[in-house]
């Protein structure tokens, strides 16, 4: 069995611990999740919306809407998590990433919502992306990220990414990271091909 077919286990609803000791539930989407991500997606503050859309909106148009609920297709996916907030389980997150055919290149966006910003969150779901990408054989991880978006920037320092500038468009930089670098930590299969599953 190769990486790329014994990774598509990681698929499947998985509960993780952040190091603050929050348990966060992580799966793919599916389509039945557009009213979630659209009510998830209006309850970010505008600040966070336009960090993670490079722009000021509101809520996803339609077509936006359909394309991340559908991403099944092979070298793309998006990532939902979910966490207990006030009782209930929420989303509390996403993420998006997207190898072209034929490419080298594996782009990737994320938004965190605002209450569980600096837990640790995003950390997991950009070294769980990696492990997907390195699994599906891509060279370079690669986002578009706002100059003025410290959070991020500081993020993907942490997890070994280079920024780059200038961009053709002055208000972003690009986070680079070299996949063909060997891997520090531990591996992907003990980080996200766990045996515990847990619906959400």
């Amino acid at each position: 069995m190769n990486d790329a077919s014994r990774f598509d286990r990681g698929t499947e609803s998985h509960m993780f611990r952040l190091p603050g000791g929050e348990s966060v539930i992580v799966r793919a989407i599916s389509p039945q999740d557009a009213d979630r991500l659209q009510a998830y997606m209006r309850n970010l503050s505008a600040s966070t919306r336009r960090n993670r859309f490079l722009g000021a909106i509101s809520e996803l148009a339609q077509t936006e809407l359909e394309r991340l609920t559908h991403m099944n297709r092979p070298g793309e996916l998006a990532l939902i998590a979910f966490a207990r907030m006030g009782g209930e389980v929420s989303m509390v997150a996403e993420a998006i990433q997207v190898i072209a055919p034929q490419s080298q290149r594996c782009e990737i966006a994320l938004s965190v919502t605002d209450a569980w910003q600096r837990k640790g969150l995003g950390t997991l779901l950009v070294r769980n992306m990696e492990c997907r990408a390195r699994a599906l054989g891509a060279r370079y991880l690669i986002g578009e990220v706002l100059r003025t978006n410290d959070a991020m920037k500081g993020l993907a320092r942490k997890a070994g990414f280079a920024i780059q500038g200038p961009f053709t468009d002055a208000r972003l930089v690009e986070i680079v990271k070299d996949l063909s670098i060997p891997q520090t930590g531990l591996p992907c299969e003990q980080q996200f091909m766990l045996p515990q599953s847990i619906a959400a």
